[in-house]
């Protein structure tokens, strides 16, 4: 499940340390010389894992039916000053499933029985604020890293349609994150060709670990651009007794985003 997130990783390290990248860059024909940047994205996700939730470990595919190809819209605010930014970042994100399972679970001390349909769903209020420094800038593009923390409202339900069952639970909490980004202009000094990625997480150890990661190509006409890519968002967090509640779900998929700065 880490797999794509660490080789988006790797790809940035490489571009970090690759002497010509680093000679190329220069103050003079800059294309990262804006105050203000905005964007918003599409992203068409893919949800699978495991939750636990004081019961037994529910399967988001085979005992929740959770949708897949989901739209998820997000926006993104950056305010430029030199080679320091502040991102600001907001996503709702919603999963919802419907299926009749079979096996009995249980969830927050609620039992659903065999041959229950089961209708669900959890929602996540994702907003990041982070500073984030240029170490490489110039007309090649930039290469920087980031320090932030994102605030989770997460919710989620299980109703059962036959019994009447319903059991909902809110866990808002916030995680610090660290990580690496880059925008690579291909042809240097000219915005016509693009591509970007970014990685930031937080290991926790044996409690789990958050990692998000996304990448794409594109370019820009003018102060608007525009961007196809791919994003994946890993949540494995959980308690480290016998009877371990918490996540471990995997969230990935195509995305699309708009660009304009000034």
């Amino acid at each position: 499940m880490k797999q794509s997130a660490y080789a988006l990783l790797s790809l940035v390290g490489l571009i970090a340390l690759s002497p010509s990248y680093i000679l190329a860059s220069s103050n003079s024909e800059n294309p990262e010389s804006y105050r203000l940047e905005l964007s918003a994205s599409a992203w068409l996700m893919n949800t699978n894992g495991l939750i636990r939730a004081d019961g037994t470990p529910i399967n988001l595919i085979s005992d929740l039916g959770i949708y897949q190809r989901q739209k998820m819209y997000d926006g993104r605010i950056v305010l430029k000053a030199k080679k320091h930014r502040f991102v600001i970042e907001a996503m709702p994100i919603s999963i919802r499933g419907l299926n009749t399972i079979n096996r009995s679970v249980s969830y927050f001390g609620e039992n659903y029985s065999f041959s229950e349909t089961l209708k669900s769903s959890a929602h996540m209020n994702y907003i990041y604020g982070g500073f984030h420094k240029d170490w490489f800038s110039g007309k090649m593009g930039r290469i920087g890293s980031s320090l932030g923390a994102a605030y989770l409202g997460l919710s989620g339900s299980i109703d059962g349609e036959q019994s009447g069952l319903e059991k909902s639970k809110k866990i808002p909490f916030g995680v610090p994150l660290a990580g690496i980004d880059f925008r690579l202009y291909l042809i240097p000094g000219k915005r016509w060709l693009a591509m970007e990625g970014a990685v930031r997480g937080l290991p926790a150890g044996s409690y789990g670990h958050w990692i998000e990661a996304s990448g794409g190509v594109g370019g820009w006409i003018g102060p608007v651009g525009a961007q196809i890519g791919y994003r994946e968002l890993l949540i494995d967090g959980h308690e480290t007794h016998a009877s371990a509640n918490g996540v471990n779900v995997r969230m990935v998929g195509p995305m699309a985003t708009v660009f304009w700065n000034w």
